[in-house]
């Protein structure tokens, strides 16, 4: 078998040229990938991870979670908690209820972060950018919501 490695070269540098293009095209502030899954996906990968939501949400938090909007889960994964809570979600109001209760758990974790902030000022560097990254993830779920109210309108008409 011959392998001619000039064209592997060209269609390579053709690919890298399309991925490029791709990520240039997108606008200021737009946030790659932010929902391509949906919200459940969405609302997964920034909850699951500390680093993109900025707290951590043990499986008792996602359980008084469910509790706060009607839902009782079992306590599994957190990922499935978690889908679970979100797969019965079915309207604006709902995902605004759903919302409430993650930012109220939300706000007493970071309700600690400020504390220890006062109590240790060298811990400011460590506390200050996982506030910032909740209030990202707050724009997210905020986002989602208003998607909620959009379809709901286009449904309505």
């Amino acid at each position: 078998m011959d392998i001619n490695f000039d064209d592997i070269k060209k269609e390579f540098d053709a690919l890298k040229a399309a991925q490029d293009l791709k990520e240039e095209s997108c606008d200021v502030n737009c946030e790659v990938g932010e929902e391509e899954g949906g919200f459940i996906e969405t609302i997964q990968k920034y909850m699951l991870a500390p680093i993109k939501c900025g707290i951590y949400f043990s499986r008792l938090d996602i359980k008084v979670i469910g509790l706060m909007i009607g839902e009782d889960v079992q306590v599994r994964q957190r990922k499935r908690m978690l889908r679970d809570i979100l797969r019965s979600i079915t309207n604006k109001e709902e995902m605004q209820a759903f919302v409430d209760a993650v930012n109220k758990t939300a706000d007493e974790k970071i309700a600690v972060y400020r504390q220890l902030m006062e109590m240790f000022p060298h811990s400011k560097e460590i506390f200050s950018p996982r506030i910032e990254q909740n209030e990202k993830f707050r724009k997210v779920l905020d986002k989602i919501v208003a998607d909620f109210e959009a379809i709901e309108s286009e449904i309505g008409e």
